[in-house]
């Protein structure tokens, strides 16, 4: 006898929403315990399957640009390079200098975290 849990595990499973199976039990326990409507819940549980397929996405682009390696600005030491403005980079994040149609060029002696910055 299959129940209603059981087809929708199977379901999942089968339309590829791993990270929606994964994460059933403890959203349909939040669910219950606040009170949300079955649109709240949805969108949670779909939230776990957006997020895992934008990490994918990222690792996918990092790879195809062939980065050296990884890196993030939150990973970047301001501290030990105070030459670098960390507003400005932060600034650099919100892509704004693309709509103003400028350029970014990373200038200095080597070791001061331009690949870095660049990269991330």
């Amino acid at each position: 006898m299959n129940s209603h849990y059981t087809k929708l595990m199977k379901n999942l499973e089968y339309l590829k929403l791993n990270q929606m199976a994964l994460h059933l039990d403890e959203t349909v326990d939040f669910m219950m315990k606040n009170q949300l409507s079955f649109t709240e819940t949805l969108i949670k549980l779909t939230d776990y399957e957006i997020d895992m397929k934008e990490i994918n996405m990222m690792k996918s682009m990092v790879k195809v640009a062939a980065f050296p390696h990884l890196k993030e600005v939150k990973d970047f030491d301001f501290d030990f390079q105070p030459s670098v403005y960390k507003e400005q980079i932060l600034d650099f994040t919100t892509l704004r200098f693309i709509e103003l149609q400028e350029n970014i060029v990373f200038l200095g002696p080597s070791g001061v975290g331009k690949t870095h910055l660049a990269t991330a």
